[in-house]
């Protein structure tokens, strides 16, 4: 009897131990690699339209939430904007909410390939007429810049217009 009692207080010591092994080595979901694909992003940048010197706005993405969002603050031709930026697990895809002082909301979806962010929707149009179709492209750039390349279709993608073409480039003395 000694003996079983023995055995189970060592079995039981034993099964404490490795839970509580399990959940110190557990990683923390904000710590994935898919977590961080996005992170290029991140920093202080000016905004240029893309192929020139015309300075279009300014935006600063901030990793948010120890590491699991990031936010975007943007200003530039009168509008003022917000993202957050996040992966979902659940549903293997990032996503992005975009609101600005113009009453404007995106919802927009999609992944990280090939060095660049694709994320789009299909949303109804503003102005109550359709649908609205939106693919929005950032290219992680090898010099360390961005490009944020956003085209819109009201045709179900037969045709595409581009929204935005901007080039981000860091501020000086800026992460």
């Amino acid at each position: 009897m000694k003996n079983v009692k023995l055995t189970l207080l060592l079995t039981l010591i034993m099964t404490v131990t490795v839970i509580a092994t399990n959940a110190q080595t557990q990683a923390n979901p904000c710590d994935s690699d898919k977590v961080h694909e996005f992170d290029f992003w991140i920093g202080e940048w000016d905004v240029y339209k893309f192929g020139t010197d015309t300075l279009v706005g300014h935006n600063i993405i901030t990793a948010v939430a120890g590491g699991c969002a990031l936010t975007e603050n943007w200003t530039g031709g009168g509008s003022i904007g917000n993202s957050i930026n996040k992966y979902n697990f659940a549903k293997g895809k990032w996503q992005q909410m975009w609101v600005d002082n113009s009453g404007a909301t995106l919802l927009i979806e999609g992944g990280y390939e090939d060095g660049k962010m694709i994320m789009e929707n299909e949303q109804p149009r503003r102005d109550g007429k359709g649908k609205v179709k939106n693919k929005i492209t950032w290219y992680n750039n090898s010099d360390g810049t961005v490009r944020q390349f956003w085209q819109q279709s009201i045709d179900g993608g037969k045709t595409w217009v581009v929204a935005f073409d901007g080039h981000y480039k860091k501020v000086k003395g800026s992460q």
